[in-house]
């Protein structure tokens, strides 16, 4: 991971500071701004408005797109009256768009980002959530960071939250990565990016490290937390995320290799069978000893046929993936210079 470049936080006390010029508008690329809407929330119209508000400071054209997990008949009627009452043109001159994605059922958080990849049609695409977690100014910054990075994820600069630090330091040191707030919702990255990685379960939590691991430049940025927010974000399913950081872990570095995870594994256990079984025939040939009433020799022996199946677990893994995803590339090109 990379740290992008120093960007001082805004302090809370700092709203004196004159605001960004509202005619300044760096990105003229088309910026497509997803919303996954998890929970029935009324107010998403008035979240609509603070984050076009705020990107409409600094990008010229912005496709919001918000995908309803299930059934949010309140949340798609406030959505719906947004897209009436929107204007063309916001008053930076920026031209905001507002498309609606419904999900009969509820299909997860994953599920949601993969159609708005899909749908999304910006150069850019930014992820927030449904109710603002970072303050609205703050948006500005995290568009500065993107344009230099193919991904920009923020690390919320909340104070209250310490089982969550606690869990992300865990994280860190299992997954061997510098991110201090990986599940954040608030991300920068490019279509490429999107297009490039595939998304399913919780995995959307551990997006930085699955780009970081295609090659792609990632960075992290803090951000200030809106007041609102100064909360604990939630460790939900404590169990269910502890199988997501190994699921993330085993994809990350098993596999397109699976050999390396199951033969290591199914070695260790055929080695120390064949070990311990080599002791009792040699104890049993040369030092007398009667194994009718030693209980090691079934241990040692199911050890043996344990760690020849799983390596040939991990052999038909091996070449499931050879067969299968020859075809698709597991690296990228950055650039050509011919």
């Amino acid at each position: 991971m990379t740290v992008a470049d120093p960007l001082p936080v805004r302090d809370a006390a700092s709203d004196a500071k004159p605001k960004p010029d509202r005619k300044s508008v760096p990105v003229t690329d088309p910026v497509s701004v997803v919303v996954p809407v998890m929970q029935d929330r009324p107010e998403i119209a008035a979240t609509h408005a603070l984050y076009a508000e705020a990107l409409g400071r600094c990008c010229a054209k912005l496709q919001f797109v918000y995908v309803l997990d299930g059934d949010r008949p309140a949340a798609m009627e406030a959505l719906l009256q947004a897209r009436r009452a929107a204007a063309t043109r916001d008053a930076a001159g920026a031209s905001v768009s507002l498309d609606i994605l419904h999900l009969p059922q509820a299909q997860g958080e994953a599920a949601a980002l993969a159609v708005a990849f899909r749908h999304a049609a910006g150069a850019w695409i930014v992820t927030l959530p449904d109710h603002p977690q970072v303050v609205g100014d703050e948006l500005r910054r995290l568009v500065e960071a993107g344009l230099r990075h193919d991904l920009v994820v923020v690390d919320r600069q909340a104070p209250d939250r310490p089982a969550e630090r606690q869990f992300e330091k865990i994280v860190r040191l299992f997954l061997g990565t510098g991110f201090r707030d990986l599940r954040s919702g608030v991300r920068m990255m490019r279509k490429a990016v999107a297009e490039e990685i595939v998304l399913y379960g919780d995995q959307h939590n551990f997006l930085p490290i699955l780009a970081q691991s295609h090659g792609f430049a990632v960075a992290e940025i803090p951000l200030e937390a809106r007041a609102s927010q100064r909360r604990p974000i939630g460790l939900k399913g404590k169990p269910s995320l502890l199988l997501d950081v190994l699921t993330a872990f085993f994809i990350i570095r098993f596999v397109r290799k699976p050999f390396r995870f199951f033969g290591g594994i199914g070695l260790a256990i055929f080695v120390t069978g064949g070990l311990i079984t080599a002791w009792l025939v040699f104890a049993r040939l040369f030092l007398g000893v009667a194994l009718i009433d030693r209980p090691a020799l079934i241990l040692s022996s199911l050890l043996v046929v344990l760690g020849i199946q799983i390596v040939s677990v991990g052999l038909i893994g091996e070449i499931i993936t050879f067969a299968y995803t020859k075809e698709q590339k597991d690296y990228r090109v950055a650039r050509i210079i011919e």
